[in-house]
């Protein structure tokens, strides 16, 4: 079999398929999709609607009193996680200064009670002879530059 019959039997092969996905699509019935389709809406929309029912009951339940409480409720437990945090803050910076604190005692405890001296150094050498300041040449006038006039064209 030569590469040119091999090719062409390929493409016969993809020429078949193609006409045998047309007879499926000409099978497939379309009115039973669009039956599944619309079930499938209508029960969403039921589920939906529902909802929204349920949470238009609860808001008409609702008064300004009852939003008031709400309120004042959720503030208080917000001011009592505040304190809770604002405490639990200062216990903590509380025990680290503490360990600190101990950190340093043993740390003094440990060295030794006579420190050897330090050890000085030597003394920089000065000389006493002074250099006079260099005196300042006065400062030259630059030359007057000469302007020159735009030509006339």
């Amino acid at each position: 079999m030569s590469i040119t019959d091999s090719v062409n039997e390929q493409i016969k092969n993809i020429v078949d398929e193609v006409k045998s996905l047309t007879e499926e699509l000409k099978n497939v019935d379309i009115a039973e999709l669009q039956g599944k389709a619309k079930d499938k809406a209508v029960a969403a929309y039921a589920e939906l609607t529902k909802k929204s029912e349920e949470l238009v009951a609860a808001v008409k339940g609702l008064s300004v009193d009852d939003v008031k409480a709400a309120l004042k409720t959720y503030r208080s437990k917000a001011e009592e996680a505040a304190s809770d945090a604002v405490e639990a803050a200062t216990e903590a910076v509380e025990d680290v200064q503490a360990k600190a604190k101990e950190t340093v005692a043993k740390v003094t405890k440990k060295a030794p009670a006579e420190e050897a001296p330090a050890k000085k150094a030597p003394a920089k050498k000065t000389t006493t002879a002074k250099k006079a300041p260099a005196k300042k040449a006065p400062a030259k006038k630059a030359p007057a530059k000469k302007t020159t006039t735009a030509k006339k064209a």
